[in-house]
């Protein structure tokens, strides 16, 4: 943990003192400067709960998906342009306001993470990816607009 981030919540544990050479052992080992943090690095691989580092990734990655999404409909349309075929009606209207929105929303998130990251807050950057899934989850597909 880097120095001078605070930490909101302090509980005690109790070990015997096999437990306690054994962890300090484990601790000298694996160079890290606590038993705390060994016990906190432990918590995160026992439940599976990634590293700032590792959620921050992920999080792109999914983002980075939509914006290929997006860069591909981009190509096709100006290529149609190029080659006269281009035609903006109610369905590509609908798609590049789509994208409109999506490039702000992406846009606002890359600025949320960017502070997280800056913050070096896990708690944060939980939190804005749950008002991304939110966020997406409410948002209607293009397809699913014209089937109605």
């Amino acid at each position: 943990m880097p120095s001078g981030i605070s930490k909101s919540v302090v509980k005690s544990m109790r070990f015997d003192e096999d437990e306690w050479a054994f962890l300090e052992q484990r601790r000298k080992v694996l160079q890290l400067r606590s038993v705390t943090g060994l016990v906190r690095m432990c918590l995160r691989v026992a439940f599976g709960i990634p590293t700032k580092e590792e959620f921050v990734a992920k999080a792109f990655n999914a983002h980075l998906v939509q914006l290929v999404g997006m860069a591909n409909n981009l190509n096709q349309m100006t290529r149609a342009a190029n080659a006269g075929k281009f035609r903006l009606n109610k369905r590509t209207e609908d798609q590049i306001a789509a994208m409109k929105v999506e490039i702000r929303e992406l846009r606002r998130l890359f600025e949320d993470y960017s502070d997280t990251a800056h913050e070096r807050s896990f708690t944060r950057a939980l939190e804005i990816e749950r008002l991304a899934e939110k966020q997406r989850a409410a948002r209607v597909s293009p397809k699913a607009k014209i089937k109605t």
